[in-house]
């Protein structure tokens, strides 16, 4: 028979005793395959793992979703597998959990399985796919499992593209080193960049959300300080993205800070590996370190490192950097002018950038009318010579 969703939610809802957990596994079993892979798309996998119990003294009701649930992988699409991993990662994941979402990796193969990592890793919480197999996942052998599956597939997949990684503070917003704006403003260019980034050099991406926010920011066990930080990053107006954080022991040095920056991205150079990266930070808190060790340890699959100057770097050191493929600008267009002469982004997406670089300019609250000229003639120095086709959008 046709299965009630209204009723599972409804039975979701507040507290659930072993008869309603019992009824929605009879639900689920009776579902036909095109009716479960509905349902848990749409269903709060986090609220139905919650709700359902693995009794001291009475049915295991909890296990048996699980195990239900895993035996009908080959049912579902990548979307509510996806949400089902996130169900197993939100609360407590213990060793059958782990297990089950191994399965939901190892179900998939080739580009589907870079779908499916692209599905986890859009999720606009701290649930994301570096959390899930980072952290959630606690024991070595499985994690190793499916690092290898992931390691094996990706070598027959072509996606074009890079994963673009990204500070935050000084790179974004302006918020410790930069004189040259108002504090809290969000650089001119910036959200048009990481969008035609995000498209890719033909503006037809082979998938979006891309970007990766990499910060010495501390974590911290329930997300708080990353859900902040995606908060913050929504307001800016990036409304789709993931976050790697630090630890406050990482905040004592710049060396510590890349170091840890490095350890992150590492991390996703492994559940990324058919995607090139690329870095854009800032000159003020140890990212020229994290450019060098980028370019050291994983340049084969760096396609180019970008600094925003914030602390008025010398000429022959940015001739010096240059050289070693470390590229230092002091506007967003003319990191957009980078990018486009190496295929990054294209055309439509470099003219984007200068069209919203232009059109910031009037509605920054700036300190001073010197301290907006100042800006504007670094914005036109680096545009000379762009004809501008397009409009400005509303990005990322």
């Amino acid at each position: 028979m046709p299965i009630d969703q209204d009723l599972i939610v409804t039975l979701l809802r507040g507290h659930t005793d072993r008869k309603e957990e019992a009824q929605v596994l009879e639900l689920l079993r009776q579902a036909s395959a095109p009716t479960l892979d509905q349902v848990l798309r749409e269903v709060d996998a986090a609220g139905l793992f919650r709700s359902t119990d693995d009794h001291w003294f009475g049915p295991q009701h909890r296990t048996e979703l699980r195990e239900l649930l895993t035996e009908r992988l080959g049912e579902l699409s990548i979307e509510p597998q996806a949400n089902l991993a996130y169900g197993m990662q939100a609360g407590h994941t213990d060793r059958a959990d782990e297990e089950a979402i191994a399965a939901i990796f190892l179900a998939r193969h080739g580009v589907e399985l870079t779908h499916l990592k692209n599905r986890i890793n859009s999720r606009t919480d701290s649930h994301d796919l570096e959390g899930l197999v980072f952290a959630d996942i606690g024991d070595e052998a499985v994690r190793a499992r499916i690092l290898e599956h992931i390691a094996t597939e990706a070598a027959g997949v072509e996606t074009g593209e890079s994963k673009v990684l990204c500070d935050i503070d000084d790179t974004v917003i302006c918020a410790l080193h930069d004189r040259r704006y108002p504090r809290g403003t969000i650089y001119p260019g910036i959200l048009a960049l990481l969008d035609a980034l995000d498209r890719g050099g033909d503006d037809e991406p082979f998938s979006t959300g891309d970007l990766t926010f990499v910060t010495a920011r501390p974590g911290d066990a329930l997300g708080l300080i990353e859900n902040h930080t995606r908060a913050s990053l929504r307001r800016a107006g990036i409304a789709t993205h993931s976050v790697l954080t630090g630890t406050l022991s990482a905040l004592v040095t710049h060396d510590l800070m890349a170091g840890q920056k490095i350890a992150n991205i590492d991390h996703y150079r492994q559940l990324f590996p058919e995607y090139r990266k690329l870095f854009i930070g800032d000159s003020g808190q140890g990212d020229i370190r994290v450019g060098e060790l980028l370019l050291e340890r994983f340049g084969e699959v760096v396609d180019i490192v970008v600094i925003h100057d914030v602390v008025g770097m010398p000429a022959e050191e940015r001739a010096r950097l240059a050289t070693e493929g470390i590229h230092v600008v002091d506007t967003y267009v003319g990191a957009a002018r980078l990018m486009h002469d190496r295929g990054l982004i294209a055309e439509a997406g470099l003219e984007r950038v200068v069209a919203e670089s232009r059109a910031a300019l009037d509605s920054i609250a700036w300190d001073s009318d010197e301290q907006r000229e100042a800006v504007r003639a670094l914005i036109e120095r680096d545009a000379a010579g762009i004809e501008i086709h397009t409009a400005p959008t509303q990005t990322t």
